[in-house]
């Protein structure tokens, strides 16, 4: 007659270390616990996210660093390029995308220009930093409107 015995391996070092003469307890959890990361993405909040210094201040950074490409020079082409981007929790932008193009260069300039801007101060929500999508129109051979300080 033969005699199995199947140990898991807790109770194998269990076992062990009690037989050894040291007093064991076992420890739940040897798992790592993943952090969840939220990722919700939110188009209307308390606090929108805000350009430092304020819509003042990103309408002279537009018109500092947009540059109206030759081409469309040429071609005589003005309006506007609207692009959209995501303001993460920490200021950055992400997910820059394209919502309308005008050609001639200009689409690549917009996407230029957002990916050289500073960090922003993020949208929040009760307190809370979130991630907030953002439209914003990049103008092409047109004045940027006067921006009222309240």
């Amino acid at each position: 007659m033969q005699l199995r015995f199947q140990l898991s391996i807790s109770a194998l070092i269990q076992f062990l270390v009690m037989s050894a003469g040291l007093f064991f307890i076992p420890s739940v959890g040897l798992a790592q616990t993943v952090a969840k990361v939220d990722t919700t993405v939110f188009t209307i909040v308390e606090k929108q996210p805000e350009f430092p210094g304020g819509m003042s201040a990103l309408s002279t950074y537009m018109k500092a660093n947009v540059n109206y490409p030759p081409e469309a020079q040429k071609a005589g082409m003005k309006g506007r390029v609207f692009v959209s981007f995501i303001v993460e929790t920490d200021g950055s932008r992400t997910a820059i995308t394209l919502l309308k193009e005008l050609g001639y260069g200009c689409d690549e300039e917009a996407m230029r220009v957002i990916r050289l801007m500073p960090a922003w101060q993020p949208g929040s929500q009760s307190g809370r930093p979130l991630r907030v999508k953002y439209n914003l129109p990049v103008l092409f051979g047109i004045d940027y409107p006067k921006v009222k300080v309240r």
